[in-house]
């Protein structure tokens, strides 16, 4: 019996390229080759920590559970005059004038800047600007009294 198995992948971004090749040929019970062949890259650039956050504007949205559970902290944040934990921080336009802030422990939306209980959270503390953190996005889900992932909850700059 004899089959033939081919898979190749090149994936090319800028001037990093990764090539697997696998082959497989089955003559009898001897497999003749699998080959792997790959290019590292360097590593990303680290964020400029003292850099500041462009956006003034932001938008926090759902799709998901946090919109039904947290539906009043949904809405446009400007960027506030004054800045909490040498960070930027947020004030609701609308609605009950929620903060967004960060703490040791991540970013925040609550009542109050710079309390330790909110509404939705994010344990990312490597980005000095909120929006640009792309996922892992949490509410408080106040029925369980637990925190649960949104895959739909995001934070954009709309400016």
């Amino acid at each position: 019996m004899f089959s033939l198995c081919v898979l190749v992948l090149l994936v090319v971004k800028g001037t990093h390229a990764i090539t697997i090749t696998v082959k497989e040929e089955d003559l009898g019970d001897h497999l003749v080759e699998a080959k792997v062949d790959a290019l590292g890259g360097s590593l990303p650039p680290l964020h400029n920590l003292t850099s500041s956050c462009s956006c003034d504007k932001l938008l926090l949205s759902s799709l998901g559970p946090a919109a039904i559970f947290q539906p009043k902290v949904m809405g446009i944040y400007t960027r506030s005059y004054t800045s909490y934990n040498q960070h930027h921080s947020y004030r609701q336009n609308y609605g009950a004038d929620y903060r967004l802030y960060q703490l040791s422990s991540g970013w925040l939306v609550g009542d109050k800047r710079g309390a330790n209980s909110g509404y939705v959270h994010n344990p990312d503390t490597s980005q000095t600007c909120p929006y640009l953190i792309q996922s892992g996005w949490l509410y408080y889900n106040s029925v369980y009294g637990v925190w649960y992932p949104d895959t739909t909850l995001v934070l954009r700059c709309i400016q």
